[in-house]
């Protein structure tokens, strides 16, 4: 019988991945532990996503209802394949109608989503979301009570919320999920000293630790970044390297992150995976779906009942006129991950994902086109 989280366009996306390094260094360190063992059916099957905003303050008693199945149609196999699905969720589901942000000018939006709208993302088998980032509170305290009220009943757990972690139980696996961003009403990026300690607690409870982020910079410039402060409207969106770096060094298994609505690169550090942005998931309520934006990518990984890594693959990602995800046929978004992990501006193992060299000369063309005008020089 053929693996029902092996997702195919012709040839299988998810595959073991294997390392390149950017730095001077031979050596690369594998993600895949050594003793993990094969996957099979006792693995715990595990896909995560970017950003999702499902509709703002000005369309959201406008979306036709069949939208309701379109919305993750396009991926929704790799979605069920899963045992848990993640996302970040960027939208509130509330009936507040009142925002301080001065939306429907193309400069600010107040993303909302109809309440109901948390048994459609529990129906496409989301059963964890982040809710730390910068939309959080469009719709003031009780928009964001709505939020994590209407999303605990739909039975999704909720990270995110200050010195809180969410825990699930899979297969037997312990899993607890830390979420971080850079604003302080949450669990902040900047705060690494306290950041640490609440991984060693999860940690010492015996948990698979996964932390995921909400930060660094935004636009087409952010596919590249450093292992330094980046700034975004006059923010400091924090250092995504040396936060992720320091959450694997506390005891963190992996570091998923999300932010610049851009893919960027995917590192082995010490052993583990750190994916620094997987972009934009849906962006209906106003995310861009161009340049650099206009692909993305899910993160698939397989653990064993022990934690241990045993496969990590990406499901490369295009957006529709109507900035839905479709699974791209060019394998953009692998082949963009890769390039900015060969091309990195720090020293470090990137994990290299394969890809086919069949569309190569097209992305190239299509990354010569839409690439930034001043790009940092390679360190």
């Amino acid at each position: 019988m053929s693996n029902p989280f092996t997702h195919t366009l012709g040839a299988a996306v998810l595959l073991l991945a294997t390392l390149h390094s950017a730095s001077a260094s031979a050596e690369t360190q594998s993600c895949i532990a050594a003793d993990a063992g094969t996957a099979d059916a006792a693995s715990i099957r595990m896909v995560f996503g970017g950003d999702i905003v499902l509709g703002n303050s000005h369309v959201v008693e406008n979306i036709p209802k069949d939208w309701e199945e379109k919305y993750f149609a396009g991926v929704r196999d790799v979605l069920q394949a899963a045992d848990v699905a993640f996302g970040n969720f960027e939208d509130t589901l509330t009936d507040q109608d009142k925002t301080h942000k001065t939306s429907g000018t193309g400069r600010q939006f107040a993303f909302r989503s109809p309440p109901h709208y948390a048994a459609l993302l529990a129906r496409e088998n989301f059963k964890v979301v982040n809710v730390a980032n910068n939309h959080a509170f469009d719709f003031g305290e009780a928009g964001f009570r709505d939020t994590v009220n209407n999303l605990k009943q739909a039975g999704i757990a909720v990270t995110g919320l200050r010195d809180q972690a969410a825990e699930l139980s899979v297969k037997g696996l312990n899993i607890a999920m830390l979420g971080f961003t850079y604003l302080n009403r949450f669990n902040m990026i900047s705060e690494i000293p306290e950041a640490v300690e609440r991984v060693k607690a999860a940690k010492a409870d015996g948990k698979f630790v996964i932390v995921t982020f909400h930060g660094g910079a935004e636009g087409p410039a952010a596919i590249w970044h450093d292992n330094a402060d980046e700034e975004f409207l006059g923010e400091n969106r924090g250092n995504t390297v040396a936060f992720a770096r320091a959450m694997i060094d506390a005891g963190a298994d992996m570091v998923v992150g999300h932010g610049p609505h851009v893919l960027r690169a995917a590192e082995c550090y010490a052993g583990k995976a750190i994916v620094y942005s997987l972009g934009n998931f849906v962006g209906v309520g106003g995310l861009s779906a161009k340049s650099f934006a206009s692909v993305s990518a899910l993160l698939q990984v397989a653990i064993s009942p022990q934690g241990k890594l045993q496969q990590i693959g990406l499901v490369p990602l295009r957006f529709n006129e109507q900035k839905l995800p479709q699974v791209d046929e060019r394998a953009f978004g692998t082949q963009l991950v890769n390039y900015l992990g060969e091309h990195a501006h720090y020293p470090g193992d990137f994990i290299k994902f394969p890809a086919t060299e069949e569309n190569s000369a097209q992305f190239a063309a299509w990354f010569n086109t839409n690439a930034p005008k001043v790009i940092t020089a390679k360190r």
